[in-house]
């Protein structure tokens, strides 16, 4: 059998929406900064469109906790999947220098930190305000941990992460 190339397996359609949305966030980044360079990047994800953006000054298009690079994110997913059916859609991801990445390795540290408190004084603690994937990461990262649950309570954009110890059954409280 012969194999394929990520080229041959992309469609014109797909193309397209790539080129799309390169374009789209060239054009953002270029009114924002004067040296933002823009890159597809290979994904193995179906339905999903990877751009890395390198720049000499990131911090400005990451923003306080990434919210800038949310932003652009989500304004350039809404621009490529515009009058795009539903099943046709990509999941578009902007990542800035591995930022994404350090960020996980930063919110799940700080995840583990607090539940550790949690399981020494045996009382809630409300981490701050997180954004929707942030808080996926703490679910996800202390799930495993068979002392602590985790819950969200709030409405965005304040919304939070409670860890507190989980209930024990054969323990009755006075």
């Amino acid at each position: 059998m012969k194999e394929r190339t990520d080229l041959e397996n992309t469609n014109d359609f797909e193309l397209n929406l790539q080129e799309k949305a390169k374009t789209t966030l060239e054009k953002i980044v270029n009114f924002i900064i004067e040296d933002g360079e823009i890159q597809l990047i290979n994904n193995e994800e179906v339905n999903t469109i990877v751009l890395g953006i390198k720049t000499s000054n990131p911090g400005v298009l990451i923003g306080r906790h990434g919210h800038t690079l949310d932003a652009l994110q989500y304004i350039v997913h809404i621009i490529t999947n515009k009058e795009i059916e539903e099943p046709e859609r990509k999941k578009i991801i902007v990542d800035i220098e591995g930022y994404k990445e350090r960020r996980e390795d930063i919110v799940s540290k700080y995840a583990y930190e607090k539940a550790e408190i949690v399981k020494k004084t045996g009382k809630n603690i409300a981490l701050c305000y997180m954004n929707a994937v942030e808080r996926r990461i703490v679910h996800l990262v202390l799930q495993e941990e068979p002392l602590i649950s985790t819950y969200s309570e709030g409405t965005e954009p304040f919304r939070k992460v409670i860890i507190a110890p989980k209930e024990n059954k054969n323990n009755t409280e006075e």
